[in-house]
């Protein structure tokens, strides 16, 4: 169905039976079959791991098998699996590929998600502004056009204690994660951005603060 050679389809079923035998020296078909089928979605995304090693590049059917059972590995493929889909021109893909990335993100690392890129949508921009994907290196001031940055600063503003938002101030910078908008009082994740506060975001700040204060 896949258009996969003799020698394609040998190495992926060897890798299989390797692992479904696991310590046994002998094992019957049968046997080999019932295991499969018990561990279906781990086995898929093992056979769409192999055909990503034994091919340079992916098209039509093939692609989009890959895309579907690549599972929890997607965290090490998704910058070519994006490559290929974009060069495909498969939109549709992508957007399968932005919530397979997602959710094996909280289920290999756990929660928050990184926050997401501008460039291509997916949930993998690290502090250092540059997107694992998509390997996009991005600034300040297009993630915060992105997140609608002074809207989430108005609600820090509004919301946190107003010793973080005047030690923000102090401090002239915040944290920006998935999740919004943390003080540099508050300890720092590992997927925390610092964001330099320019002149009219500090006045953001002083205006809510002012506002707090004269109830």
């Amino acid at each position: 169905m896949l258009g996969l050679s003799e020698d394609e389809l040998r190495a992926i079923l060897v890798k299989l039976v390797d692992i479904l035998r696991g310590d046994a020296n002998t094992i019957n078909a049968d046997t080999i079959v019932r295991r499969f089928r018990r561990n279906l979605e781990a086995m898929m995304s093992i056979v769409a791991a192999s055909i990503l090693e034994l091919r340079d590049e992916l098209h039509g059917d093939l692609l989009e098998f890959v895309v579907n059972y690549i599972g929890d590995s997607v965290l090490a493929f998704a910058p070519r699996l994006y490559r290929e889909a974009l060069r495909e021109g498969r939109s549709d893909l992508i957007e399968r590929l932005r919530g397979a990335w997602s959710q094996a993100w909280v289920r290999v690392r756990g929660p928050p998600l990184p926050l997401k890129c501008p460039r291509c949508g997916f949930d993998a921009l690290m502090p250092d502004l540059t997107c694992l994907v998509c390997g996009a290196t991005i600034d300040e001031k297009e993630l915060k056009k992105s997140v609608n940055f002074e809207e989430l600063l108005r609600e820090f503003a509004q919301i946190a204690p107003i010793e973080d938002v005047k030690t923000a101030l102090s401090y002239g910078y915040v944290y920006l994660n998935s999740l919004g908008i943390k003080s540099p009082r508050e300890q720092r994740d590992p997927l925390d951005t610092e964001i330099l506060l320019s002149a009219d975001e500090k006045k953001v700040l002083e205006e809510e603060l002012r506002r707090r204060q004269n109830g």
